[in-house]
């Protein structure tokens, strides 16, 4: 990995470090509930906001082909990061696998309990879905999570349903 890209992993396990000691202090001072619901809904709100200035107008036409190829990019920072792939597309479903996520690697290595990193993965992923259901307007779900415990992210995205 260029001397750039690993920068930008780095920038990442910041990111995943700042989450943590938030979601920590947030927990303390407010109680687990509201530290998830706030960082969820803010994490949620970038990924929109994401969505909007980084895909194609294509994309955000709903080409799920052409969102689903944009996620899962070939570029070299972010296959170092999380590698993520496509395992199956049709017109109306992708799912997307990613076998790296260094946001967990990050929490694991800070000692956090098993169950605070899969807090912390589920709080994280709000930017996942804010992207594909904000100006992408599909619907995302996981079915496996590398902060659960399973090997990869397994991402299943379908076109909303009419008027949802």
């Amino acid at each position: 990995m260029s001397d750039a890209g690993e920068k930008v992993a780095q920038a990442t396990r910041v990111r995943a470090a700042v989450y943590a000691h938030l979601f920590l202090v947030l927990r303390k001072r407010l109680g687990e509930a509201q530290a998830i619901d706030l960082m969820s809904e803010a994490i949620y709100n970038f990924g929109k906001e994401k969505s909007r200035r980084s895909y194609s107008e294509k994309a955000q036409a709903g080409d799920l082909a052409q969102a689903a190829r944009e996620f899962a990019s070939p570029d070299p920072v972010k296959q170092h990061q999380f590698a993520p792939r496509i395992v199956s597309l049709t017109p109306e479903e992708a799912v997307i696998h990613m076998s790296k996520c260094p946001l967990v690697d990050e929490w694991k290595s800070m000692g956090l309990p098993a169950q605070d990193v899969e807090t912390l993965c589920n709080i994280a992923h709000s930017v996942d879905f804010g992207t594909w259901e904000g100006a992408l307007r599909y619907e995302l779900h996981f079915e496996g999570t590398r902060g659960a415990g399973c090997e990869e992210c397994i991402l299943r995205v379908k076109k909303a349903k009419a008027g949802g």
